[in-house]
């Protein structure tokens, strides 16, 4: 079996977020969705039970949410892909985090 990396590649086209900005990118079902989001992601371990950890918040040039972070079962990388960027007025959102992130 092929080993997993242990760090996260970022892309030139995607931009960090904070907490505050997540929850603006969500609306009012931002708890909800975070939790079903760190509840659901692929990881080769299968535990039922893992919870993608210590995650670090990205948009990208398509206004989607990426999570990266850790699987809290085997201790390895992990990425939940989220896409955010079909949302109705989500670009005006994402384009001004991304503006102020910028800078």
């Amino acid at each position: 079996m092929a080993k997993k990396r242990t760090e996260h590649i970022i892309q030139k086209d995607e931009v960090e977020i904070g907490p505050f900005q997540l929850r603006l990118m969500f609306g009012d079902s931002w708890e909800e969705d975070i939790n079903l989001f760190t509840h659901s992601f692929f990881c080769d371990c299968g535990d039922v039970n893992k919870e993608l950890v210590n995650y670090k918040s990205y948009i990208s040039n398509l206004n989607d949410v990426i999570l990266k972070g850790w699987c809290s079962s085997c201790k390895t990388i992990a990425v939940r892909y989220i896409e955010t960027g079909e949302r109705r007025g989500i670009e005006k959102v994402s384009d001004r985090i991304r503006k102020l992130n910028k800078n």
